[in-house]
């Protein structure tokens, strides 16, 4: 009898080691640099793998290896892996976790606090970034939530499924207070990533009409209805913009619409 409990998947640290040289002439020397990366291997046996950072918490790029190359290049290392990366990001999540519910309760000057602790630890931690953003939004610090956007915008990270609501919420909310270029800069990133998501085509219409573009958001919205025929949302905003064109009396537009954004990359931490 077969046993049907797939096999667990493997993950841990690994490390190996680069040299480079340092200086001129007589003073130029050789220094070797060894390197830690956060390993997971994925369905099809590859495996994501990402540098661990000074503080051993996996950050930047992820690269994908083979198991051989990972096996032949790198050594295994599950003493780092247990009592450094475990404990640093169990604090993480504790952190951002501690941020979400002091801005849930509109404690936001808490919330910040938790949230820049955590960005000290990981600069590119995209739900403290989010959250970061969102309440300096909350708090009206436009500036501020300026310098978080551009962040977010060069944060390819900050575009996968697992952000989907973080991501809708900031949209919006830059949308509510005003920030509609910055909405549509923000939507047109996330649309390089993924140009067939109608409900993402959708919310730029909606911040394209609320920034005062009635005709350019109707080409938007026929666009999303042309990806999808029955996206009913879509076609009330149409009617609506068609009773506002007569001069009639109409209800409110729909509201934004979950985005899809992209499909999640394997192994990425900050979810």
């Amino acid at each position: 009898m077969t046993d049907d409990i797939p096999a667990k998947r493997l993950r841990g640290v690994f490390s190996t080691e680069s040299s480079h040289y340092l200086g001129f002439g007589g003073s130029r020397r050789r220094v070797r640099q060894q390197i830690f990366v956060m390993a997971e291997e994925q369905e099809d046996g590859d495996f994501s793998t990402q540098r661990l950072n000074r503080n051993f918490l996996p950050s930047g790029p992820i690269k994908t290896l083979k198991r051989e190359e990972l096996l032949r290049k790198y050594i295994p290392e599950p003493s780092i892996y247990m009592n450094k990366v475990v404990p640093i990001m169990r604090r993480m999540e504790e952190t951002v976790e501690r941020g979400d519910r002091h801005r849930e309760r509109s404690e936001l000057f808490s919330a910040e606090f938790e949230y820049q602790t955590a960005l000290g630890l990981d600069e590119d931690h995209v739900r403290a970034t989010f959250g970061l953003g969102l309440t300096y939004l909350e708090r009206h610090e436009v500036e501020n939530a300026e310098r978080v956007f551009r962040k977010l915008v060069r944060l390819e990270a900050a575009f996968q499924t697992e952000h989907k609501h973080l991501f809708n919420e900031f949209g919006i909310q830059m949308r509510k207070r005003g920030m509609y270029s910055q909405a549509m800069k923000y939507y047109a990133r996330a649309y390089q990533l993924s140009k067939d998501d109608e409900h993402l085509i959708y919310n730029m219409a909606r911040t394209l009409f609320e920034k005062g573009n009635p005709k350019v958001s109707r080409r938007f919205l026929e666009k999303a209805l042309r990806m999808n025929p029955n996206f009913e949302e879509c076609r009330q905003f149409l009617e609506y913009l068609d009773t506002r064109k007569e001069g009639k009396d109409a209800p409110p537009p729909p509201p934004d619409q979950a985005t899809l954004v992209v499909e999640s990359v394997p192994g990425l931490p900050g979810s």
